[in-house]
Protein backbone atom coordinates (compact mmCIF):
# COMPACT_ATOMS: atom_id res chain seq x y z
CA UNK A 1 0.00 0.00 0.00
CA UNK A 2 1.25 3.51 -0.80
CA UNK A 3 -0.10 6.94 0.17
CA UNK A 4 1.31 10.20 -1.20
CA UNK A 5 0.45 13.63 0.21
CA UNK A 6 1.39 16.93 -1.44
CA UNK A 7 0.81 20.22 0.40
CA UNK A 8 1.14 23.89 -0.61
CA UNK A 9 0.66 26.97 1.59
CA UNK A 10 -0.17 30.64 1.10
CA UNK A 11 -0.23 32.82 4.23
CA UNK A 12 -0.12 36.47 5.29
CA UNK A 13 -0.17 38.32 8.62
CA UNK A 14 -0.03 41.86 9.92
CA UNK A 15 -1.69 44.57 12.00
CA UNK A 16 -4.30 47.22 11.28
CA UNK A 17 -4.26 49.62 14.20
CA UNK A 18 -4.90 47.63 17.39
CA UNK A 19 -6.12 44.63 15.40
CA UNK A 20 -3.90 41.73 14.40
CA UNK A 21 -4.70 39.25 11.65
CA UNK A 22 -3.38 35.99 10.24
CA UNK A 23 -4.94 34.50 7.12
CA UNK A 24 -4.04 31.84 4.62
CA UNK A 25 -4.98 28.74 2.72
CA UNK A 26 -3.44 25.26 2.59
CA UNK A 27 -4.02 22.73 -0.17
CA UNK A 28 -3.43 19.03 0.31
CA UNK A 29 -3.66 16.42 -2.43
CA UNK A 30 -3.69 12.76 -1.43
CA UNK A 31 -3.27 9.69 -3.64
CA UNK A 32 -3.73 6.19 -2.22
CA UNK A 33 -3.07 2.91 -3.99
CA UNK A 34 -3.13 -0.56 -2.51
CA UNK A 35 -2.79 -4.12 -3.71
CA UNK A 36 -3.02 -7.52 -2.11
CA UNK A 37 -4.26 -11.06 -2.41
CA UNK A 38 -7.69 -12.05 -1.13
CA UNK A 39 -9.05 -15.49 -0.36
CA UNK A 40 -11.04 -17.65 -2.78
CA UNK A 41 -14.79 -17.73 -2.29
CA UNK A 42 -14.57 -21.49 -1.76
CA UNK A 43 -11.48 -22.05 0.37
CA UNK A 44 -9.49 -25.21 1.04
CA UNK A 45 -10.83 -27.48 3.74
CA UNK A 46 -9.13 -27.89 7.10
CA UNK A 47 -7.95 -31.36 6.07
CA UNK A 48 -6.37 -29.96 2.87
CA UNK A 49 -4.67 -27.18 4.81
CA UNK A 50 -3.20 -29.66 7.30
CA UNK A 51 -2.05 -32.08 4.60
CA UNK A 52 -0.51 -29.44 2.29
CA UNK A 53 -0.46 -25.96 3.91
CA UNK A 54 1.68 -24.37 1.15
CA UNK A 55 -0.41 -25.81 -1.66
CA UNK A 56 -3.65 -24.83 0.09
CA UNK A 57 -2.44 -21.25 0.51
CA UNK A 58 -1.49 -21.05 -3.17
CA UNK A 59 -4.89 -22.39 -4.27
CA UNK A 60 -6.71 -19.99 -1.95
CA UNK A 61 -4.82 -16.77 -2.73
CA UNK A 62 -2.46 -17.02 -5.75
CA UNK A 63 -4.98 -16.07 -8.46
CA UNK A 64 -6.78 -13.33 -6.54
CA UNK A 65 -4.65 -10.21 -6.78
CA UNK A 66 -6.70 -7.05 -6.18
CA UNK A 67 -5.61 -3.47 -6.95
CA UNK A 68 -7.54 -0.43 -5.80
CA UNK A 69 -6.78 3.28 -6.03
CA UNK A 70 -8.26 6.55 -4.85
CA UNK A 71 -7.38 10.24 -4.68
CA UNK A 72 -8.75 13.51 -3.34
CA UNK A 73 -7.65 17.11 -2.86
CA UNK A 74 -8.79 19.63 -0.23
CA UNK A 75 -8.43 23.38 0.37
CA UNK A 76 -8.17 24.58 3.99
CA UNK A 77 -8.59 28.35 4.32
CA UNK A 78 -8.42 30.12 7.70
CA UNK A 79 -8.68 33.63 9.16
CA UNK A 80 -7.59 34.61 12.68
CA UNK A 81 -8.24 38.04 14.23
CA UNK A 82 -7.08 39.45 17.57
CA UNK A 83 -7.51 42.72 19.46
CA UNK A 84 -6.23 44.12 22.76
CA UNK A 85 -9.45 45.36 24.35
CA UNK A 86 -7.62 46.63 27.45
CA UNK A 87 -3.99 46.28 28.60
CA UNK A 88 -4.99 43.03 30.38
CA UNK A 89 -7.84 41.75 28.20
CA UNK A 90 -7.42 40.28 24.71
CA UNK A 91 -10.13 39.07 22.35
CA UNK A 92 -9.69 36.53 19.55
CA UNK A 93 -11.98 35.48 16.71
CA UNK A 94 -11.11 32.81 14.17
CA UNK A 95 -12.63 30.79 11.38
CA UNK A 96 -10.74 27.77 10.13
CA UNK A 97 -11.16 24.48 8.33
CA UNK A 98 -9.74 21.13 9.37
CA UNK A 99 -10.08 17.46 8.61
CA UNK A 100 -9.68 13.99 10.07
CA UNK A 101 -8.18 11.38 7.79
CA UNK A 102 -9.90 7.99 7.48
CA UNK A 103 -8.19 4.92 8.86
CA UNK A 104 -5.54 3.39 6.59
CA UNK A 105 -7.42 0.11 6.99
CA UNK A 106 -10.07 1.46 4.61
CA UNK A 107 -7.55 1.60 1.75
CA UNK A 108 -6.63 -2.08 1.91
CA UNK A 109 -8.09 -4.44 -0.75
CA UNK A 110 -9.93 -6.55 1.80
CA UNK A 111 -13.03 -8.60 1.01
CA UNK A 112 -15.41 -10.00 3.59
CA UNK A 113 -18.18 -12.16 2.21
CA UNK A 114 -21.48 -13.17 3.81
CA UNK A 115 -23.12 -15.99 1.87
CA UNK A 116 -26.18 -15.88 4.13
CA UNK A 117 -26.78 -12.14 3.64
CA UNK A 118 -25.51 -12.12 0.02
CA UNK A 119 -23.15 -9.22 0.74
CA UNK A 120 -19.49 -8.46 0.04
CA UNK A 121 -17.72 -5.82 2.12
CA UNK A 122 -14.71 -4.13 0.49
CA UNK A 123 -12.29 -1.29 1.26
CA UNK A 124 -12.61 2.24 -0.13
CA UNK A 125 -9.31 3.98 -0.96
CA UNK A 126 -11.21 7.02 -2.29
CA UNK A 127 -12.74 7.72 1.12
CA UNK A 128 -12.55 11.44 1.89
CA UNK A 129 -11.48 12.80 5.26
CA UNK A 130 -14.11 14.20 7.58
CA UNK A 131 -14.14 17.99 7.06
CA UNK A 132 -14.95 20.59 9.66
CA UNK A 133 -15.62 24.33 9.50
CA UNK A 134 -14.66 25.84 12.86
CA UNK A 135 -15.63 29.07 14.62
CA UNK A 136 -13.74 30.02 17.78
CA UNK A 137 -14.23 33.04 20.03
CA UNK A 138 -12.00 33.67 23.06
CA UNK A 139 -11.53 36.26 25.79
CA UNK A 140 -8.29 36.04 27.76
CA UNK A 141 -7.52 38.09 30.86
CA UNK A 142 -3.95 38.39 32.14
CA UNK A 143 -3.56 38.13 35.92
CA UNK A 144 -0.48 39.84 37.29
CA UNK A 145 2.22 38.83 37.87
CA UNK A 146 1.99 35.46 36.07
CA UNK A 147 -1.45 34.03 35.42
CA UNK A 148 -4.33 34.05 32.97
CA UNK A 149 -8.05 33.34 32.87
CA UNK A 150 -9.83 32.57 29.59
CA UNK A 151 -13.25 31.60 28.31
CA UNK A 152 -13.84 30.23 24.80
CA UNK A 153 -16.82 29.29 22.67
CA UNK A 154 -16.39 26.92 19.72
CA UNK A 155 -18.63 25.66 16.93
CA UNK A 156 -17.70 22.84 14.53
CA UNK A 157 -19.70 21.92 11.45
CA UNK A 158 -18.55 18.40 10.51
CA UNK A 159 -19.28 17.14 7.00
CA UNK A 160 -18.41 14.00 5.01
CA UNK A 161 -19.01 11.96 8.15
CA UNK A 162 -17.51 8.46 7.81
CA UNK A 163 -20.01 5.58 7.93
CA UNK A 164 -19.21 1.87 7.71
CA UNK A 165 -21.20 -1.01 6.23
CA UNK A 166 -23.10 1.10 3.67
CA UNK A 167 -24.52 -0.35 0.45
CA UNK A 168 -22.75 1.14 -2.60
CA UNK A 169 -24.17 -1.03 -5.38
CA UNK A 170 -24.86 -4.53 -6.68
CA UNK A 171 -22.06 -6.62 -8.19
CA UNK A 172 -22.58 -7.24 -11.89
CA UNK A 173 -22.28 -10.56 -13.66
CA UNK A 174 -19.44 -11.45 -16.03
CA UNK A 175 -15.68 -12.05 -15.80
CA UNK A 176 -14.92 -8.29 -15.76
CA UNK A 177 -16.96 -7.45 -12.65
CA UNK A 178 -13.78 -6.85 -10.60
CA UNK A 179 -14.06 -10.12 -8.71
CA UNK A 180 -13.15 -12.66 -11.42
CA UNK A 181 -16.83 -13.25 -12.17
CA UNK A 182 -17.68 -14.19 -8.57
CA UNK A 183 -20.42 -12.72 -6.34
CA UNK A 184 -22.82 -11.71 -9.14
CA UNK A 185 -25.95 -10.18 -7.61
CA UNK A 186 -24.37 -9.67 -4.18
CA UNK A 187 -24.82 -6.31 -2.45
CA UNK A 188 -21.53 -4.42 -2.29
CA UNK A 189 -20.88 -2.79 1.09
CA UNK A 190 -18.15 -0.32 1.94
CA UNK A 191 -17.22 2.69 4.07
CA UNK A 192 -18.55 5.98 2.68
CA UNK A 193 -18.75 9.69 3.41
CA UNK A 194 -22.22 10.91 4.33
CA UNK A 195 -24.10 13.02 6.79
CA UNK A 196 -23.42 16.08 8.87
CA UNK A 197 -22.92 16.84 12.55
CA UNK A 198 -22.70 20.00 14.66
CA UNK A 199 -20.48 20.09 17.77
CA UNK A 200 -20.27 23.17 19.94
CA UNK A 201 -19.48 24.13 23.49
CA UNK A 202 -17.52 26.16 26.02
CA UNK A 203 -14.06 25.91 27.50
CA UNK A 204 -12.87 27.62 30.67
CA UNK A 205 -9.19 27.74 31.54
CA UNK A 206 -7.17 29.07 34.48
CA UNK A 207 -3.38 29.17 34.62
CA UNK A 208 -1.45 30.50 37.60
CA UNK A 209 2.17 30.50 38.73
CA UNK A 210 2.27 31.38 42.43
CA UNK A 211 5.43 33.48 42.36
CA UNK A 212 3.91 35.89 44.89
CA UNK A 213 3.84 33.22 47.63
CA UNK A 214 6.69 33.01 50.14
CA UNK A 215 9.52 30.48 50.35
CA UNK A 216 9.09 27.02 48.85
CA UNK A 217 5.57 27.82 47.60
CA UNK A 218 6.88 30.24 44.96
CA UNK A 219 7.39 27.41 42.46
CA UNK A 220 3.81 26.10 42.63
CA UNK A 221 1.89 26.14 39.32
CA UNK A 222 -1.79 25.45 38.69
CA UNK A 223 -3.46 24.67 35.36
CA UNK A 224 -7.19 23.96 35.39
CA UNK A 225 -9.73 23.63 32.58
CA UNK A 226 -13.36 22.66 32.04
CA UNK A 227 -14.94 21.74 28.68
CA UNK A 228 -18.67 21.41 28.05
CA UNK A 229 -19.69 20.10 24.63
CA UNK A 230 -22.90 19.14 22.84
CA UNK A 231 -23.38 17.42 19.48
CA UNK A 232 -26.26 16.68 17.12
CA UNK A 233 -26.73 15.68 13.50
CA UNK A 234 -27.99 13.05 11.09
CA UNK A 235 -24.61 11.28 10.69
CA UNK A 236 -25.63 10.08 7.23
CA UNK A 237 -28.64 8.09 8.40
CA UNK A 238 -31.71 8.92 6.34
CA UNK A 239 -34.56 10.20 8.50
CA UNK A 240 -32.55 9.87 11.72
CA UNK A 241 -31.37 12.72 13.91
CA UNK A 242 -29.26 12.12 16.98
CA UNK A 243 -28.39 14.18 20.02
CA UNK A 244 -25.86 13.95 22.88
CA UNK A 245 -27.09 10.70 24.40
CA UNK A 246 -27.15 8.93 21.02
CA UNK A 247 -23.67 9.72 19.66
CA UNK A 248 -20.95 7.31 20.85
CA UNK A 249 -17.48 8.72 21.39
CA UNK A 250 -18.45 12.20 22.60
CA UNK A 251 -18.07 13.09 26.27
CA UNK A 252 -20.33 16.01 27.34
CA UNK A 253 -18.08 17.28 30.17
CA UNK A 254 -14.38 16.95 30.94
CA UNK A 255 -12.24 18.70 33.53
CA UNK A 256 -8.57 18.66 34.52
CA UNK A 257 -6.63 20.16 37.41
CA UNK A 258 -2.85 19.99 37.16
CA UNK A 259 -0.78 21.09 40.18
CA UNK A 260 3.01 21.05 39.91
CA UNK A 261 5.88 22.06 42.20
CA UNK A 262 9.64 22.27 41.78
CA UNK A 263 12.52 22.66 44.21
CA UNK A 264 16.09 22.56 42.96
CA UNK A 265 16.57 19.10 41.39
CA UNK A 266 13.22 17.72 42.53
CA UNK A 267 9.81 18.21 40.88
CA UNK A 268 6.37 16.77 41.53
CA UNK A 269 3.06 16.83 39.69
CA UNK A 270 -0.48 15.77 40.58
CA UNK A 271 -3.12 15.56 37.84
CA UNK A 272 -6.82 15.11 38.58
CA UNK A 273 -9.10 14.41 35.62
CA UNK A 274 -12.86 14.01 35.31
CA UNK A 275 -15.09 12.61 32.55
CA UNK A 276 -18.86 12.78 32.76
CA UNK A 277 -21.05 9.83 31.92
CA UNK A 278 -21.30 9.15 28.18
CA UNK A 279 -22.76 6.74 25.65
CA UNK A 280 -20.39 4.10 24.26
CA UNK A 281 -22.67 2.12 21.90
CA UNK A 282 -26.04 3.23 20.51
CA UNK A 283 -28.75 0.70 19.64
CA UNK A 284 -31.26 2.43 17.33
CA UNK A 285 -33.64 -0.56 17.29
CA UNK A 286 -33.57 -1.03 21.08
CA UNK A 287 -32.47 2.20 22.79
CA UNK A 288 -32.86 0.50 26.15
CA UNK A 289 -29.94 -1.75 25.16
CA UNK A 290 -27.58 1.14 24.44
CA UNK A 291 -24.36 1.01 26.45
CA UNK A 292 -23.23 3.87 28.70
CA UNK A 293 -20.23 4.55 30.87
CA UNK A 294 -20.56 6.08 34.33
CA UNK A 295 -18.70 9.28 35.16
CA UNK A 296 -15.10 8.72 36.21
CA UNK A 297 -12.41 10.53 38.16
CA UNK A 298 -8.72 9.65 38.03
CA UNK A 299 -5.60 10.88 39.84
CA UNK A 300 -2.07 10.56 38.40
CA UNK A 301 1.18 11.37 40.20
CA UNK A 302 4.62 12.14 38.77
CA UNK A 303 7.96 12.56 40.58
CA UNK A 304 11.29 13.56 38.97
CA UNK A 305 14.80 13.95 40.38
CA UNK A 306 17.74 15.27 38.34
CA UNK A 307 20.80 13.48 39.69
CA UNK A 308 22.93 15.52 37.29
CA UNK A 309 22.25 17.38 34.01
CA UNK A 310 22.63 14.15 32.04
CA UNK A 311 20.83 11.76 34.42
CA UNK A 312 17.22 11.87 35.65
CA UNK A 313 15.16 9.49 37.80
CA UNK A 314 11.39 9.43 37.32
CA UNK A 315 8.46 7.73 39.02
CA UNK A 316 4.96 7.88 37.51
CA UNK A 317 1.84 6.51 39.17
CA UNK A 318 -1.24 6.24 36.93
CA UNK A 319 -4.71 5.85 38.49
CA UNK A 320 -3.45 6.42 42.01
CA UNK A 321 -6.84 5.73 43.62
CA UNK A 322 -7.54 2.63 41.47
CA UNK A 323 -10.70 4.18 40.01
CA UNK A 324 -12.75 1.55 38.10
CA UNK A 325 -14.53 1.84 34.76
CA UNK A 326 -18.24 1.01 35.04
CA UNK A 327 -20.68 0.42 32.19
CA UNK A 328 -24.45 -0.09 32.14
CA UNK A 329 -27.24 -0.82 29.67
CA UNK A 330 -30.19 1.55 29.30
CA UNK A 331 -30.48 2.74 32.91
CA UNK A 332 -27.82 3.06 35.65
CA UNK A 333 -29.39 0.25 37.69
CA UNK A 334 -28.52 -2.25 34.93
CA UNK A 335 -24.81 -2.55 35.64
CA UNK A 336 -23.14 -4.51 32.84
CA UNK A 337 -19.37 -4.31 33.33
CA UNK A 338 -17.12 -3.36 36.25
CA UNK A 339 -13.48 -3.08 35.19
CA UNK A 340 -10.72 -2.68 37.78
CA UNK A 341 -7.69 -1.54 35.83
CA UNK A 342 -5.43 -1.24 38.86
CA UNK A 343 -2.70 1.27 39.61
CA UNK A 344 0.22 1.40 37.19
CA UNK A 345 3.64 2.37 38.55
CA UNK A 346 6.45 3.17 36.13
CA UNK A 347 10.03 3.86 37.23
CA UNK A 348 12.53 5.10 34.67
CA UNK A 349 16.17 6.17 34.45
CA UNK A 350 16.89 8.66 31.67
CA UNK A 351 20.44 9.38 30.59
CA UNK A 352 22.04 11.48 27.87
CA UNK A 353 25.38 10.59 26.39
Amino acid sequence: MRESVYATYLMTQGKIGPNGFLAGVRREATTTSAWGWVRERTASTVAQQEADPVGAAQRDYAGNLRRIRGEYAQLFPSVHLSRNLTPDLKGRLSWSTSFGRPSMQNALPTETVSEAQQTLTVGNPALLPQRAGNWDVQLEYAIEPSGSLSVSWFHKDIRDYILTGQEVGVIAAGPDNGFDGEYAGFKKLSTVNAGRAIAQGWEFSYLQQFRFLPGLLRTLSLNANLTVISIHGDFGESGAYRGNNEVPGFIPKTANVDLSWQYRRFSARVLWSYMSGSIRAFNALQPSRSQYMFEREQVNLGLDYNVRPTLKLALDVANLTNAPQRYYRGIPDQLETFVIQGTKITATIQGRF
